[in-house]
């Protein structure tokens, strides 16, 4: 299956998983909005802003968590080389615990190589956990997997 046929397969397979954007507060619109915009970040310096110093996380690609050091060491190269869009964002749940958010959600993106031309999309699932210092979000913890459809 080429890879924009599983993207839109995974658009429409997961478009009826519910949200509850309807009954979503406004800090929790705008805690969704500072999601979106760290996610689709297009330089490593905005995107490793948002990792708070205490992070640790087990992201995609990595056999062991990781912390905010290890993130910033591999984003320049990321960035730089592998540059992605984000096509498709779909929040499942987002839950305020006073200056603690978890973030459920879903994602699509393209990523293109910038050596060989390839461009790839991917679906992921990511739980983020997000802190609040100084009216301030930032990324505390996360796992993020890939999603397989076949």
């Amino acid at each position: 299956m080429s890879d924009k046929l599983r993207l839109l397969a995974a658009v429409v397979l997961l478009s009826p998983i519910s949200s509850y954007s309807e009954d979503w507060s406004t800090e929790q619109l705008e805690l969704l909005e500072w999601e979106k915009q760290c996610i689709s970040a297009d330089n490593a310096q905005d995107f490793i802003g948002c990792f708070h110093e205490d992070f640790v996380g087990w992201g995609m690609g990595y056999p062991v968590p990781t912390n905010k050091s290890d993130r910033e060491a591999t984003a320049e190269n990321g960035f730089e080389n592998f540059p992605s869009e984000l096509v498709y964002f779909h929040p499942l749940s987002v839950e305020i615990y006073g200056n603690v958010a978890v973030i459920n959600y879903l994602d699509s993106r393209r990523t293109t190589n910038n050596h060989t031309g390839e461009v790839n999309y991917e679906t992921t699932q990511w739980t983020d956990v997000a802190i609040k210092e100084d009216g301030n979000w930032y990324w505390i913890a996360d796992h993020g997997t890939a999603q397989d459809i076949e």
